[in-house]
This record gives C-alpha cells, structure tokens and sequence, in this order.
C-alpha cells in the first residue's frame, strides 16, 4: 500500500486592505498640534520708519515664561496652521519696553523661515504715542484685551548717584558668594533701567574679573557678576536680582548683560543677554515677582534658534 503525498500551505486569512482604505487611515493620523496660549514674541525694530521683524520665543503663562519648542517634525501644514492661528495680517500685539507698553505691533501676515527647525519670523509696523522715542530691540504679545493707551518709551542716562552704589554692591554680592579678590573686578557695563512706579530708575551692572564682555572663555579662572538694583528713598540702592558665575579653561562662560523690561500679566519680565564666549548671544529672563526674595533666570532661549540670528537683517 502506498501513501501520496500530501502539501500544506499557511494563509493570511485577512485580505490586504484596498488602497482607498490604506490611504484614509494615513490620513486619519493627527496633526501634530500647535502651542497653546499667547505667545512671547521678540521685535527687532527700525526707528526710522517703523517697519519690524518678531520671532515667537516662548509661551506666556500666568507663571511667566514657558518652553516654546519646534516640534520634531510637523506635518506639511503645521507651518500654515501655526501661520493663520497666530501671525495673521492685521492681529495687533501689545509692544513692550522699558517695564511697561510702549506701542503697538501689527503683523502684516508676511511670515519667513530663516531656518526649517525654528520659528518663523513675522513682518509689521511698529506704532508708537506721537513724540516717544522708539528702541531699537522689544518684545511682543496678544493679551485677553489691550491695555489701555501705551505710555512714552523713556530711556534714562546712568547718574554718579549710580556710579558711586555700583562698586559698593558689587563688592557686597562678590563677598557673599565667596569670591575673596573683590577688589579685581571691573565695570563691564553699567545702566540706568527704568522702574514705573519708583521715584528713582532703578540700574543694571555687570562686574567681571580676569574677562572681557565678548571675549571668547579664557583659559584662566574667571568670575562674572551681574545685578539689578532698585532705589529706595531710605537706604538707596539694593540688589533685586543677581548673576553669579565662576568658569575659565575655556569653557562654561556665562555673562549677564541687561536688555529691557516687560510688564506682562504674569509681572515685570526682565530680558538680559546671555554671553557665552562664542560671539553670539542668546536671551535669558528673570519674573520679577513682588516679594520674591530668590529671584533667578526663569527662562533662556534654545541655542540653535536664538532671536539675534533669526532676527539678522
């Protein structure tokens, strides 16, 4: 007796989808979602004509400052959902400076992308109260409603009352960080910040020792020092906020240099510029809540997408 043989094949019992089928469930995937609440943007400005170029640099919250990070990779249309939620022709954006509003900014609906990674750039007009001075450098964002009328942009001129509070402070916030060649640091830059509110301006110092503003890291230990102090009619000037770095060998440098003030419904919103050796410089900020007793840098713009770059003429 004598057995065939016999053959055994295994199947997948589904189907392969049709191609419509294939296609609609790509397309079911989710758009990759845009930020949410108002934005912080920062404003390049041409005084002489009013003309301006901003750049989203981070969320604004109740708490201050949050990461505005470009998503890793956005679909084709992000650019354009992002675009038409938050850059549109004619949206008006309260114009900041020296701790309060100082104008408006109208985006004409012109949008750029210096860089496929980073933020698009809007185009606009600055407007300004007739006669106010209009600063080069600025920041930007869309509140619930407008704030009423913005007030005159008004830069002040650093005083000898200044000159005289900047060492003695200097010294005092070096000595209580430990620092025991106090007498080494040197004024690297000094100005009168403006404070509303306060019957005096208030000013910003940075103090260096063994370095220079934009000189690249040194290979010998460094010390940086910055601060901002506020005046009070009764004992002067006091720190309200302070910097203090130690690096060298070339590497780790980190110098505070003051920029401008924000007054956002968060709180006053201090901008510096954050100096790292490399010639480029990227944007650091600090809350300044009332009351606050530990104030720090709260918020700094990612490396690869700093404002100065994307913002370049």
């Amino acid at each position: 007796m004598e057995w065939g043989g016999a053959e055994f094949r295994l199947e997948n019992p589904a189907p392969e989808a049709p191609p419509e089928q294939a296609a609609e469930a790509q397309a079911a995937v989710p758009p990759t979602p845009l930020p949410e609440g108002p934005l912080m943007f920062a404003v390049r400005l041409n005084p002489a004509n009013g003309s301006a170029r901003s750049v989203p640099i981070a969320v604004l919250s109740s708490e201050g400052l949050l990461p505005l990070e470009f998503p890793e990779d956005p679909d084709d249309t992000w650019r354009g959902r992002f675009a038409e939620r938050f850059l549109p022709a004619g949206r008006e954006l309260e114009l900041h400076g020296a701790g309060r509003r100082i104008g408006s900014l109208v985006l004409d609906g012109s949008v750029t992308s210096p860089r496929a990674d980073c933020m698009p750039v809007a185009a606009g007009r600055a407007l300004f109260p007739a006669g106010s001075q209009a600063p080069s450098t600025a920041f930007a964002f869309e509140p619930d409603s407008l704030s009423g009328q913005p007030a005159r942009y008004t830069s002040f001129e650093a005083d000898n009352r200044m000159r005289t509070f900047g060492p003695i402070l200097a010294e005092q916030l070096l000595r209580s960080r430990g620092e025991n060649r106090p007498f080494l640091a040197q004024r690297a830059e000094l100005e009168a910040v403006s404070w509303p509110g306060d019957a005096n301006p208030a000013f910003a110092a940075t103090y260096l020792i063994n370095d220079a503003l934009d000189a690249p890291a040194p290979d010998g230990q460094a010390v940086s020092l910055f601060f901002l102090a506020r005046f009070d009619p009764a004992r002067g000037y006091y720190p309200v906020w302070s910097e203090f770095r130690r690096y060298g060998n070339g590497a780790g440098k980190e110098v505070f240099s003051y920029l401008t003030a924000v007054d956002s419904p968060a709180g006053r919103i201090d901008f510096v510029e954050l100096r790292d050796g490399s010639g480029a410089v990227r944007l650091a900020a600090s809350l300044g809540a009332e009351g606050a007793e530990d104030r720090r840098v709260d918020w700094t713009e990612e490396e690869n997408c700093r404002a100065q770059l994307l913002l370049a003429p």
